[in-house]
């Protein structure tokens, strides 16, 4: 069942909703022990990094929706924060794990560049994030904001380079195969006659 929009939000451009105070301080608290796991070469400190990352993101989104305290500026940040947070942890594992390069360049391409923008063509429509892309386009939607497309595009690739090092082929056809579905949806937005600039009369 897709999501409904919430009835009532807040100022966009507030910062005083709860669930931007959660995405705030995931951010803080995560890219702490990011800068620790650095500075002390520690893989499990990368590892606790990732799970305040994943932890917040579910409840910044989770206390949102519940709350009905949705707003433009809380996806903005969202968006930002899961990146400049995957950005770190993916830094510290390529140093921990530099023959797992070609599967984590791949993934950065596509979540730090190609996904970040398709992220963020929801600002071109009435809706309040990209969770509600299935007002524009169901594919879009489907395939990348959808419940299951969001779990998979933010956390297969690192459970299979954690779990399944040896096995890096297959974080390997998985990133590119992400990279291949963002740029489709990409131009699935760009047929949407909303989506093109007005002609010059000149």
């Amino acid at each position: 069942m897709e999501p409904k929009p919430a009835a009532k939000s807040l100022d966009p451009r507030s910062f005083s909703s709860w669930p931007n105070l959660v995405t705030l301080f995931r951010l803080i608290a995560s890219l702490i022990f990011f800068t620790l796991a650095a500075v002390k070469s520690s893989p499990v400190l990368n590892f606790i990094g990732l799970g305040l990352h994943w932890a917040g993101d579910v409840a910044d989104g989770v206390l949102a929706r519940r709350a009905r305290q949705e707003t433009i500026l809380g996806a903005e940040i969202d968006i930002i924060a899961d990146r400049v947070e995957s950005i770190f942890f993916y830094v510290n594992f390529l140093t921990f794990n530099p023959r797992l390069f070609l599967p984590i360049v791949l993934y950065l391409v596509d979540f730090a560049f190609i996904d970040f923008y398709l992220s963020y063509q929801f600002l071109k429509y009435p809706i309040i994030s990209p969770n509600y892309f299935y007002l524009v386009d169901r594919r879009v939607y489907r395939y990348n904001f959808s419940p299951l497309a969001k779990f998979c595009n933010s956390t297969v690739v690192a459970l299979l380079l954690i779990f399944l090092p040896q096995w890096q082929i297959l974080a390997t056809l998985f990133a590119g195969g992400l990279i291949m579905l963002k740029m489709r949806s990409i131009f699935w937005l760009r047929e949407k006659p909303a989506f093109l600039p007005p002609l010059s009369s000149g």
